[in-house]
């Protein structure tokens, strides 16, 4: 008796292609998918590290600030606050001022009393702007030493600063001007470029603080606007 032939194992040449095209579209689904998350994660993260850093710089003006000296006596000089709105650069205004530090570290030469500077200039490797804080310790020196220069932020679009004089802000203020007084608070707006680099009049993150200066020695009946 002849036995039936048995059928070949296997998949079909047809069969195959079609495995082979659903696993791509599978593959390809799967692409976009990661793709999509991986850019939100990578613009969420850009996003958490300009908010990170505006906040770090503004926080370590503020500690600045609240330190001010009133501008009298050897080791106290000038308050001066610069507009910078008329120069080469809009919103990069200038801050220079006296006030007290951590002296539990100091070196020798150096005290707890420092002349602190703040302002941007442009990077040397870039067209950008960094906002840069100095800080003279040894203030009785006879000889001129440059101080250096610690940078608070880069890529930033505008450093701008306010001060309350008792019944309304100003843009500026030279405390020779206003009695060797200091301003009543200072109000610190910080913004950057946007993290994408595209045009836009609007920049990317930016903080508005308001630091009230303890030793101000303004009229204390023009404070009810401000609440203090």
């Amino acid at each position: 008796m002849n036995r039936p032939r048995r059928q070949p194992g296997g998949f079909t040449l047809l069969e195959l292609l079609v495995a082979t095209a659903m696993t791509a579209v599978l593959a390809g689904s799967l692409y976009a998918t990661l793709h999509v998350a991986f850019k939100a994660r990578r613009s969420a993260s850009g996003a958490v590290e300009q908010m990170r850093r505006v906040e770090l710089a503004v926080e370590l003006i503020r500690a600045d600030v609240e330190s001010a000296l009133v501008p009298r006596g050897l080791l106290a000089g000038v308050f001066l606050g610069e507009d910078g709105a008329g120069g080469s650069a809009s919103g990069t205004d200038t801050l220079a001022f006296y006030c007290t530090g951590d002296a539990s570290q100091q070196a020798e030469g150096t005290g707890d009393i420092r002349l602190v500077e703040i302002g941007c200039e442009l990077a040397e490797d870039s067209e950008q702007l960094v906002l840069l804080r100095r800080a003279t310790t040894n203030l009785l020196t006879t000889s001129v030493t440059e101080s250096d220069a610690e940078v608070l932020c880069r890529n930033v679009r505008s450093f701008e600063l306010r001060y309350f004089d008792g019944m309304e802000w100003q843009e500026g203020w030279d405390s020779e001007m206003w009695d060797a007084s200091l301003p009543l608070a200072v109000e610190v707006t910080l913004e950057l470029e946007r993290a994408d680099g595209a045009e836009s009049d609007r920049g990317g993150y930016w903080v508005s603080r308001i630091f009230r200066l303890p030793c101000s020695s303004v009229v204390s009946g023009m404070q009810v606007e401000m609440g203090f």
